[in-house]
Formats: structure tokens, sequence, C-alpha cells
């Protein structure tokens, strides 16, 4: 009974804590990939309709176990080391067909307790291989977010009214040597990640995720990769989760009586923005001059713009985000003042889609 009550009085704020939401040993999740969408509104009380969103035929199979007394996670790609606290969950290493690296100071991944409006940051940094030959050191910087609540909707048969997203941006550089104690700049890379992650009341692990990640060298863009990931609701019910068990049956009391009502309000919701669609035509134009970036551009519908600044080592300087309406036009001027001259990376996303340059500053 305390259990319930403590959930029941955290309903009008959902938080993830490490009871219901901490990554568990011997868990075995599939997922799905599927389109990359635009990951919609932040914010309270949003309305996210995913239910037209285009699943692939794509699918794998992620799954957690102890070894040496630390959880070991596998996928298709990676295996992923971490550590586990009341606090969170952390990043201590990974490995691949190609690189392996450990991490002496950890890559924070998940922040607990988080609730809305919480804002995490921290550096990290790490050393391994490549190839058995190279060097690697790795350091950036993980900063995390719970940047809206609201509604999820997946199908008529998954619409999850107690949903918190967590928004993650990861900056990092990495440099490849022959030799641990040289620094070649020319093998200087740097990779930026968005995430954004839903997770649903009554389930442990996220439930929808959007990921972009671009890459460069020496600040010159190179690629940027993107995906989605659906693990429903159904497939995480399955789990041995007596806690979140426990959550779903009461919600399922709670609601018995308004479900009579549940699909009269659809109506609302077919009526909100269709936030899986990227189709927002912008085109732009950049100039420095000594310290001030600005972005002149043009938008054929209204869309959300986030910009960052980075240097060539990973570490965002600024961060600026605006919702921005149709029209000619329009600018954001970003003031670099007190940045040490050089080269860095002005990374937009405009709705989901990646625009990246590289500047000097003077």
């Amino acid at each position: 009974m305390l259990l319930l009550a403590l959930h029941v009085s955290a309903r009008s704020q959902e938080v993830l804590t490490s009871a219901c939401n901490q990554i568990h040993a011997g868990d075995s999740l599939n997922i799905t990939k599927t389109e990359y969408f635009y990951a919609g509104d932040n914010g309270k009380d949003v309305v996210w309709d995913f239910g037209n969103l285009e699943l692939t035929n794509s699918y794998f199979n992620k799954f957690n176990i102890i070894k040496d007394n630390q959880i070991i996670g596998y996928d298709s790609q990676k295996i992923l080391k971490y550590h586990t606290t009341e606090n969170g969950l952390a990043l201590s290493g990974f490995e691949n067909m190609m690189e392996y690296v450990d991490y002496h100071q950890e890559q924070v991944l998940l922040p607990l307790p988080l609730q809305y409006g919480q804002t995490y940051s921290k550096a990290y940094e790490g050393e391994g291989r490549y190839c058995g030959t190279h060097f690697i050191r790795t350091l950036g910087t993980m900063q995390i977010t719970a940047d809206a609540q609201g509604t999820l909707i997946l199908s008529e048969a998954d619409t999850l009214r107690h949903a918190l997203r967590v928004h993650s941006v990861n900056t990092a550089a990495i440099r490849l040597s022959k030799d641990s104690c040289r620094n070649d700049s020319d093998n200087l890379k740097q990779i930026i990640t968005e995430r954004y992650q839903w997770y649903a009341r009554g389930y442990r692990y996220p439930v929808l995720e959007t990921f972009s990640s671009s890459t460069y060298h020496n600040a010159n863009h190179i690629a940027t990769q993107q995906s989605g990931y659906l693990c429903p609701p159904d497939i995480q019910a399955a789990l041995n989760d007596s806690v979140n068990e426990q959550i779903r049956k009461y919600d399922a009391l709670t609601q018995a009586g308004k479900s009579a009502n549940a699909y009269k309000n659809k109506k609302d919701y077919s009526n909100s923005p269709c936030h899986h669609r990227t189709d927002c035509s912008f085109t732009y134009d950049l100039r420095t001059n000594g310290s001030l970036v600005t972005i002149t551009y043009n938008l054929d519908s209204a869309a959300q713009i986030h910009v960052l600044v980075v240097d060539i080592m990973g570490m965002i300087y600024r961060d600026t985000e605006q919702n921005s309406p149709e029209g000619a036009c329009q600018s954001m001027c970003i003031d670099c003042s007190g940045l040490r001259r050089g080269q860095y990376i002005i990374y937009i996303n405009v709705n989901g889609t990646i625009y990246n340059n590289k500047i000097m500053i003077q």
C-alpha cells in the first residue's frame, strides 16, 4: 500500500525514479526501428500523436546481464558497461567490432530522480583502442533535460496519458593517435548527438525514442545518421517488473470509470499538429562579424529552431532555442563574446532536420 501511495502522490508531476526506471539485469527487449521523426513540442500538457509512424522491418534484441557485479547491455552493434546507483544510470565503457573505450569519468545517461523542468549537465572522459593499433581519447559533455510532459499516442490501443520526455545532447571530441602521449590534431573528430526519449508511467524503459548523430572531422561536417526506435507497452508489460505492474493495475482501476469517455476526446488529439512530419522548408544565410553570429532565414511554415555553438573539443558554449512563425527575412543573433579564438561548429536543428556550419571566431 505504501508503494501505491507513493506513486499516486506523484501523479500530477511525472517523476522518473530508480525504483521504476532504473535498468534491470535479466531484462530482454525487442526494439523496432522506425522512420526518423520530428520530436514535436516541449512544455506541459503536450499531445504527441505518432499514430501514423512508419515502422521498418528492422528489429533487434537488447538485453542486460550481470557480469562481475556489473550490468552489461548487449544489442546488435555493441556491448555497453553500465554503472547503476540510486542517483541514476551511467556508462562506464563500451566495445564493438572496431573499438573499445573505458570511461574513468563516467558518461551519465539518466540522472534519477528526474521530473519535468530539471536539467543535468556533466563532463565525461575515457580512453581506449581503435582496431587494436590506435589509441583513443574521448571527452565530452552530456546535457539532459526533462523538457516536456503530456499524452503520447501510439495507436488507439496505446494512448499513454502520463508521459515524460527526456531530451539529451551529447557533444564529444575523439582523438586518434598511434602514441598515447601524442596530440595528433589531424585526427580530431567531433560528434553531436541528440536523443529524445518518451517514458510512460508504469513502464521501465522509454517506449519511443528518436536519435540524430552528426560527425565532424576538425569541425567539418562528414555525415548525419538519424533513426527512431519503438519499445511498445505490450513488450514491456511482459517483463518481470512487479513495481510497474502494480502501477499499471492501480491505473487500470482508477481509469475504469473514465474508459467509456476516453476516446470522446480523440477529436482534440486529431486536431493537434502532425508531429512526425519534418517537411519544413528552411533556407538560411550565416554570417560572423567579430564575435557576433547572425543567422538570417526563411520558413515556409512555423518551426522550432535549436542552435548549438560547439568547439572542436566537444564543449557547448552557446545553446539557444526559439519558436519561429512562417515568414521570410527572420533572424537569430548569437553573441559569442568571451569565446577563445578558433574554430567552432554551428549546429542547427529545425524540426528535426540538421544543418551544420564551421565558423572562425576572431
